[in-house]
This record gives structure tokens, sequence and C-alpha cells, in this order.
């Protein structure tokens, strides 16, 4: 299942449907809603885009079960992440504090290193998210490895290559070469997603099968790896929403798998 980690959410929502319509013709299955308030949120729950409150799903919960939660008259399945952007480690645990309830995944940036620190550690966290070039510079080796344990993913968007001049477009990719170098797809989480200027042009977004061609041709990232970038890593994703809506997600490497009813027991 192909799925698009990041369709900035848009006040003028005709226009947010011609994003998730040209989404699905590009071969996505599913997309995630990037929110970046509390006002987006609330508008994003009493929109057609939000799935029904009270969706149930069967035991075992698995990637078939995706579908099951598409919005009605939506044509592919939506859900939403809160991008949270961070001055400090003090600003980051006040607004975990606040969206740890709302049972929505989290998304965490910031230009700080120390701050980048404290999110990697904190299991609350779902992705840490590395928008452009600036953001980049601020991951280091011990980031990237708490990352890791904690099973945070990294959200990346070769947007910003589709829309710079040539040597712009150099000096991203040398600084995303050197991070793929740093911290392999092998042994990380990597998601991809569109970009906040798709807002201004929607063409900017790339279906997941040029998306790998990008990846394998130009990062000379394995196709393996770069399949499960927009597919595999993402399913996890949807699948961590989806028990967290439920109240099976405890935390990484902790879930229900599954409720005994009384009368079934042996």
């Amino acid at each position: 299942m192909y799925i698009n980690s990041c369709i900035p959410w848009m006040k003028d929502q005709t226009e947010l449907q011609k994003v998730v319509n040209l989404s699905f013709r590009l071969g996505y299955q599913a997309v995630i809603i990037d929110l970046r308030s509390e006002k987006e949120y609330n508008e994003y729950k009493k929109s057609s885009f939000y799935h029904s409150e009270n969706f149930k799903l069967d035991f075992p919960i698995t990637v078939s079960k995706i579908p099951q939660i598409k919005p009605l008259n939506q044509p592919i399945a939506l859900i939403p992440r809160i991008t949270l952007t961070i001055k400090n480690p003090n600003d980051l645990k006040q607004k975990l504090s606040f969206w740890v309830s709302k049972r929505i995944l989290i998304a965490v940036e910031s230009i700080h290193k120390e701050t980048l620190e404290v999110a990697a550690r904190d299991g609350r966290v779902d992705i840490i998210s590395i928008p452009n070039m600036r953001f980049q510079q601020a991951l280091t080796k011990g980031i990237i490895s708490l990352a890791r344990q904690n099973q945070i993913m990294f959200d990346l968007s070769i947007t910003p290559l589709l829309e710079v001049e040539h040597f712009k477009r150099t000096q991203i990719l040398r600084v995303l070469y050197r991070l793929f170098k740093s911290a392999k797809p092998i042994s990380n989480i990597y998601i991809l997603g569109s970009h906040e200027n798709i807002k201004n042009n929607s063409m900017l977004i790339r279906g997941p099968r040029e998306t790998v061609a990008i990846l394998t041709s130009i990062l000379h990232i394995p196709e393996y790896f770069a399949k499960e970038m927009v597919s595999k890593n993402l399913e996890k994703l949807f699948l961590r929403y989806i028990k967290r809506y439920l109240s099976l997600f405890i935390e990484p490497g902790v879930e229900i798998v599954d409720i005994i009813k009384e009368g079934e027991k042996n």
C-alpha cells in the first residue's frame, strides 16, 4: 500500500479535495493530513476528511483493515497528524502533554539539537519532521540512534528538489546524500511525504513510483528500502494511529493484540 506521509491541511477544503483526488490518481491508497494548530485540528474533525468517530475493526488489526476507515465519499483512507514546531525541551513537554490525549500522530520539528535529542527519547513522539535543509543540519548520529531505539520515524520531503533552482538543488541533494550515508535506510525508519509548498502548487506532488525512482537513481538507495519509505514504514505508522485511536496502542513495542470477551475463555 502506497501512503503519502504529509499533505498539508488547507483552509480552502475544495483545494484540499483536489489534492486528495490527485494523490489517489497518482497511485496513493492513503494519506496523512498534516495539521499545525488546535484550530486546524478542530476544523479537520468537522470536515468530510475525518473518518467516523465510532469505527470498529475486528482483530487482528492488519494492513488489510486500513481501507475500512476511509471517510465517506473520499477515494482513499485519511488520518491526521499534528506537527509541532518546538523551541526548546520545556516547550516540547508542554505541547506533548496537551496533544497526547488527542489520539493523533505526533510529529516534532526543531532546528535545535537539544530539543531533537529530547524528542528522540520520548515515546509519545511518532515522527521527527525534516522539511528542509535547515532542519536536516540539526540532526546528529546520536539523535538518529535514539530515534531508532524508540521506533520514531524521520519524515523527509523531496518537494524542495523540484521547486528550487540548480545551485540550491545541488545543496539539498548533497545534504540528503550525507544524511542517508550516515543513517542508512537499512537500519533507520524513513517516510516520505509532500511539502507545505504544495498549497501553492499541487503539481509538485509526485507519485510513489516516481518518488522511488528519484531515490534509487539520484540518492542511490536500494529499491527495496526506497519502497519501504512510501509503503511498509507508513503502513506501520497508519496501524499505530488506528490502534491508538482504538486505545490498543500503549507505547512503541507495547500494545493490545486481542480482547477476550466474557464467555470466550477456555
